[in-house]
């Protein structure tokens, strides 16, 4: 779940070799995650603030405040914000044989997937002008694309290291298990129930699951269920207990403990002030503050 400002183009009016898809800034909760999902496009991510890994190509990386990771088209990914200082990202994606030849260009190359940025603001200034051009017509779509060719320039003048190999190899097996989750995390499932789905040994599963994730299974299941639950709570009119209940947790006090835990507030307190930041009807110039006054949602990116 995360708290997010986003703009996604909707019809094509043009054909040509660098077309603007879509782009954002995103404020995650704890163990807000992506994937594993396949891009048909570019997409390139600044890290504003927090903490998070990206796994891609039997690869993991640690990344942080300054760094930019990038998703090429057609490649498995994974990426997870950290549990206790979830990351702040913006994002740009972008498609044609020209952001391809410029990617190959840039200090990526033909293979890279993260880097250190010299300067992110550069990209998220481009980012909040794309913000403003919202309406589905030529006239936008144009302004638009023209702001993804100053991003990619960006790109080709970015001064920034390029991480040439992960900290770590990254585990088919642990991406599995995440994938397992996001699929059955309302039901009764344990890590015994897990490990027999997956044909690999218990202890074998939780091991591995632990390296990769910096957590355990049990850990992560919570997690993935008090996402679900926020949003939840911020847009439905269940009662907590009936929330509980549909996210996995058999007890309503075990559900409100955890709740906490994760967010720092009791679920009632949280669904009064999503409901008070539903309704704020404030304009902010600056960016952080605008995200901090957005309802949680559970649109991925």
């Amino acid at each position: 779940m995360e708290q997010t400002l986003f703009l996604k183009k909707g019809q094509q009016y043009l054909s040509g070799d660098l077309q603007f898809q879509f782009c954002g800034l995103s404020r995650t909760l704890p163990y807000h995650s992506f994937g594993p999902a396949i891009r048909e496009c570019y997409v390139l991510h600044m890290v504003l603030e927090g903490k998070g890994t990206y796994h891609v190509k039997d690869e993991k990386y640690q990344l942080q405040k300054g760094d930019v990771f990038l998703i090429r088209p057609g490649i498995t990914t994974f990426y997870r914000a950290d549990a206790a200082d979830p990351w702040m990202y913006a994002w740009l994606a972008f498609s044609g044989k020209t952001a391809e030849e410029v990617v190959r260009r840039s200090a990526f190359q033909e293979d890279g997937f993260a880097m250190s940025s010299s300067n992110t603001q550069k990209y998220i200034e481009i980012i909040k002008r794309c913000l403003e051009y919202n309406q589905d017509n030529l006239l936008d779509e144009l302004h638009l694309n023209e702001q993804a060719y100053r991003f990619l320039a960006t790109l080709l003048e970015d001064g920034g290291k390029v991480n040439t190999s992960a900290e770590e190899v990254s585990s088919p097996l642990a991406l599995a298990t995440v994938d397992y989750i996001q699929q059955y995390y309302a039901k009764k499932i344990t890590v015994a129930g897990i490990a027999k789905d997956l044909a690999v040994n218990r202890s074998h599963l939780s091991r591995v699951f632990s390296k990769q994730m910096d957590m355990g299974i049990k850990e992560y299941l919570n997690g993935v269920r008090t996402n679900r639950a926020a949003f939840m709570l911020a847009y439905t009119q269940e009662t907590v207990e009936e929330i509980a209940n549909q996210v996995g947790f058999n007890s309503l006090i075990v559900f409100s403990r955890t709740f906490k835990k994760s967010t720092g507030e009791t679920p009632t307190e949280y669904r009064n002030r999503m409901r008070q930041n539903v309704g704020a009807s404030q304009v902010f110039t600056d960016v952080e503050e605008r995200l901090k006054q957005q309802a949680v949602v559970s649109r991925a990116t």
